[in-house]
């Protein structure tokens, strides 16, 4: 499994890429699971956008504001702490990835959205 983590920008039918913080999509399902166990967000799509899709999340309206006002709210360093150990991963990649998250969720505005995908 090569886990490459891509996110895009979604505005009426066109995608632009984003960074991924240069993190590894294991970062990034550690994240969408703490979404889920821990603030009861399901942000995953329901269906892949490819069969070579491992995992998806999408990000739009009220679901992208309620995530990035709870990370705005968040101290990043300790949350990364606190996620990174369940996942046998780096608190530095998971602090990366959470920033990555926060600044894409940023510009989500009414007739956009943020699609992450991981093949």
């Amino acid at each position: 499994m090569s886990q490459i983590a891509s996110f895009y920008l979604l505005k009426d039918g066109q995608r632009q890429e984003l960074s991924n913080g240069d993190c590894s999509g294991a970062v990034y399902m550690a994240i969408w699971d703490w979404c889920e166990s821990e603030l009861d967000l399901d942000v995953r799509f329901p269906a892949p956008q490819t069969e070579d899709t491992l995992d998806c999340a999408l990000l739009e309206g009220e679901l992208a504001s309620k995530l990035l006002a709870v990370l705005r709210e968040q101290d990043l360093p300790e949350l990364a702490a606190e996620i990174a150990p369940d996942w046998d991963l780096s608190t530095e990649a998971v602090q990366s990835g959470l920033e990555a998250l926060r600044s894409h969720l940023e510009l989500v505005q009414d007739n956009t959205a943020l699609l992450y995908e991981m093949i």
